[in-house]
């Protein structure tokens, strides 16, 4: 449990990644509510599936912070490389959606234990959907990524991504069950000086923790994320200032992501379960040159928001 509420609002920072967490609809506290009752909501909301008040928990100052990070990773990143990541991410989407029966009917998971496969089943369709979500929305292209609002994404894309999770979460009894711990966390106030608070953050099955915060405009934060946030921030931007990939990486980067096209585009074309595993046989062949799938020697993924 010790520091959940902290990585709980590191999450809103995360667009690309913390995206698939986060729903529209939670109504701004005002800077006198207690900080205890303050969080408390926080917890509640966030429990229930209501990602967005994680956004909404952090001040505007930090809001702008991370819409600066955003904005700078836009103009740094190569736009090509982007784009065709994404637009093979999408087929990949197609196969594992309209492929399904043919997957699961094929040499991949033959030797899979039967109680394996028969999760794999119960989890794909939301986990295929919430997939879909993410490389179908407005970062699936640069120029998406460059003109993001985090607040009005998390409203669209968040509230269709945080449904599927939570319906993922439903399926399975640990994950709704941690869920539903997590909307019922108690918070009490230990003591409070200004702007600065100590709580007590309990849920079932462990043990009490004592957790400190500091009110910042008006909203309050782990003391812990606080002190290192314009550290992160000045951390973060300096990472993207070697954000620069070579022209011969790009090439291979370029040149595998093709390739995969052509692949996924074989396995979406099968009409029945021979030609897709004909087509999978291919691919599987193919893998070795890669180490596995590792990608060609020297190749090197384009890194994420």
């Amino acid at each position: 449990m010790k520091s959940w509420v902290y990585r709980m609002v590191v999450l809103a920072t995360l667009p690309a990644v913390g995206m698939f967490t986060m729903t529209a609809g939670f109504a701004k506290v005002v800077a006198a509510e207690a900080p205890d009752v303050y969080v408390q909501k926080l917890m509640k909301d966030a429990g229930a599936g209501n990602g967005s008040a994680l956004w909404n928990a952090l001040p505007e100052s930090y809001q702008d912070d991370v819409h600066d990070v955003i904005g700078e990773f836009g103009e740094k990143m190569d736009a090509d490389l982007w784009n065709s990541v994404f637009k093979t991410a999408g087929k990949l989407v197609k196969v594992l959606k309209d492929k399904k029966e043919f997957i699961l009917g094929s040499a991949l998971t033959a030797s899979m234990p039967a109680e394996q496969k028969d999760e794999m089943k119960k989890h794909w369709d939301a986990a295929v959907t919430s997939l879909d979500t993410l490389v179908s929305s407005d970062i699936k292209t640069l120029d998406g990524v460059k003109d993001l609002d985090v607040g009005e994404y998390l409203k669209g894309t968040g509230d269709k991504l945080i449904s599927d999770l939570v319906a993922a979460a439903n399926s399975n009894p640990d994950a709704a069950e941690g869920m539903e711990k997590f909307k019922k966390a108690k918070v009490t106030l230990v003591s409070q000086e200004g702007d600065e608070a100590t709580l007590k953050l309990e849920t079932e099955g462990e043990e009490p923790k004592e957790e400190k915060f500091t009110q910042v405009e008006g909203k309050w934060l782990p003391s812990k994320m606080v002190e290192e946030w314009d550290d992160n921030i000045e951390k973060a931007m300096k990472g993207l200032e070697q954000l620069k990939i070579p022209p011969e990486q790009k090439a291979q980067v370029m040149q595998l992501t093709a390739l995969a096209d052509g692949m996924l585009d074989n396995l979406a074309a099968a009409k029945d379960q021979a030609s897709f595993d004909a087509a999978l046989q291919g691919i599987l062949a193919f893998l070795p040159m890669f180490g596995g799938g590792g990608g060609p020697p020297g190749a090197a993924a384009p890194p994420a928001p």
